[in-house]
């Protein structure tokens, strides 16, 4: 049995109708559940005691929407739109072995954590093969993370050269028979802190392999169900929620990641059906997709926040908050003030945006009951940030909700929590405790496990990149790629009977 107490903190709590009280208290930890909250608590025997003095304690972050295997092409798509990132990003995956995939995982993961993300969903579009997605899996264990981890029928590159070729079957059949042994094998980690779920990375397939990938991935117990509703605008296509309207595929396992060009009758077969969406602020609003539909107040209590991927942008969940929060509010004063009716008030909160990467985000992916807010019997998954910071001084005492979404960075993170293991303290990640297979414990390396300083990881990363780099460049001429992408998806929809 294990005790870590939070001292003196300023604990930000949810009550039954999400807003966020505010107390000056005691947390008390136990093994990995959060055991009391009090005024005052007496440290128990042999207890590791956490100075929250002028800090402030808030739920860890829930990340519902990110490929985290993308570490390596950190930079790619600094100034590409959607269909650029198709070739350059997503079918990158093709120069990936299993290490790459792990070294990119585990760095990924390691940079939510320090930046208080406690909990990511992971759209794993990387699965070349078995091991691809078993060492993604192995990886997340090992960086101490809360995860779903979304195994991913998609398609693959078959050729680069003379021509950008993808093979037409997206779920052949190794693809599901590696999914049943992994679901035999689930959930991974200490205390299963890493479930399974699954992700349909095309819509543009025909109506009966769909019907029969998400019969299969129900019946062997995915925990969530995530695709992307995404709109090619050069394609006349149904929209992904047409499609699993149409297969009466929709229910509350599923989560849509951006989702931008939702109708209103779409977004009635979402409240009817309890599909919840994953709102990527930073990058929609650079590739392309729209506006962020998260903080419409139609939208809200569906939706939640994911950072889609650390090789457009920052995995920092606030920032996420940040820019989408001030983004609706201009949005909102252009139309007022377009219409002639401005009612002079602000539009949505910073408790409103808060709410999106906390509760409603454990909510979205069907974990309310476990992560999301600070309450007794649920999981201690936690992040302290430092109040006193330059940054922080005075906002964190007037307004520490506020001080966290407009005024923190992740400097300002002091400590981070997942299962009631400190994976982050005094402002620096502790060691990763890697298993060696998916029957590890992760946490005990007299069991087998290996322990990686963050340094141990830079130096992996880094020769990863460069040979992945050596491959893209001998993938060839970019607008070549981009030629047989859009034969790849015509192609593909006349297969699938979306188009003529």
């Amino acid at each position: 049995m294990s005790h870590i107490l939070l001292k003196s903190g300023t604990v930000l709590i949810h009550n039954e109708s999400d807003e966020v009280t505010v107390r000056l208290a005691d947390v008390l930890i136990k093994d990995d559940l959060i055991h009391s909250i009090e005024d005052h608590i007496e440290a128990p025997e042999n207890a590791t005691i956490i100075d929250c003095h002028g800090g402030i304690v808030s739920p860890g972050f829930i990340d519902t929407h990110k490929h985290m295997w993308q570490s390596q092409l950190k930079g790619t798509h600094s100034d590409q739109i959607l269909f650029d990132y198709y070739h350059s990003g997503n079918l990158a995956s093709s120069h990936y072995e299993p290490e790459d995939v792990f070294w990119g995982v585990l760095s990924s993961a390691a940079e939510s954590v320090d930046g208080g993300t406690t909990t990511v969903v992971d759209h794993a579009h990387m699965n070349y093969s078995a091991d691809h997605s078993k060492e993604a899996i192995r990886a997340t264990v090992g960086s101490g993370i809360r995860s779903v981890f979304c195994y991913c029928a998609q398609p693959r590159v078959t050729s680069w050269q003379p021509e950008l070729k993808v093979d037409s079957n997206p779920v052949p059949g190794w693809v599901m028979e590696t999914f049943r042994e992994l679901a035999a094998k689930q959930p991974f980690g200490p205390r299963g802190r890493v479930r399974l779920g699954f992700a349909m990375d095309t819509m543009f397939v025909p109506e009966q392999v769909l019907q029969d990938t998400f019969a299969e991935a129900r019946k062997h117990g995915a925990h969530l169900i995530t695709s992307h509703a995404t709109k090619v605008g050069m394609f006349d296509a149904p929209s992904t929620l047409a499609v699993l309207e149409k297969g009466r595929l929709l229910g509350p396992d599923i989560l849509l990641s951006h989702a931008n060009a939702t109708s209103g009758e779409e977004l009635a077969h979402l409240e009817k059906t309890g599909v919840h969406l994953s709102s990527t602020p930073l990058s929609e609003m650079q590739m392309g997709h729209g506006h962020p539909v998260c903080l419409h107040p139609e939208f809200q209590p569906l939706a939640s926040l994911g950072t889609d991927s650390n090789s457009i942008c920052t995995s920092y969940i606030p920032a996420q908050m940040q820019i989408v929060l001030q983004a609706t509010r201009s949005r909102r004063t252009e139309e007022q003030m377009r219409n002639g009716n401005s009612d002079a008030t602000i539009g949505p909160t910073v408790n409103n945006v808060y709410n999106l990467g906390t509760i409603l985000g454990a909510r979205a992916i069907g974990l309310e009951r476990e992560i999301g807010s600070i309450a007794v019997g649920k999981k201690a998954d936690i992040v302290v940030f430092q109040g006193r910071s330059p940054a922080m001084l005075a906002v964190s005492e007037r307004d520490p909700v506020a001080s966290i979404v407009l005024f923190s960075s992740v400097a300002d993170v002091q400590t981070v929590i997942i299962d009631g293991a400190i994976r982050k303290n005094n402002f620096s990640l502790r060691p990763l405790s890697v298993p060696k297979d998916l029957e590890g414990a992760g946490d005990d390396p007299a069991a087998g496990s290996t322990l990686l300083e963050w340094t141990d990881v830079v130096a992996e990363v880094s020769r990863s990149s460069k040979k992945i780099e050596e491959g893209r460049a001998k993938a060839g001429d970019q607008d070549a790629a981009r030629d047989g992408l859009i034969k790849y998806f015509l192609g593909a929809m006349v297969e699938a009977g979306l188009m003529k």
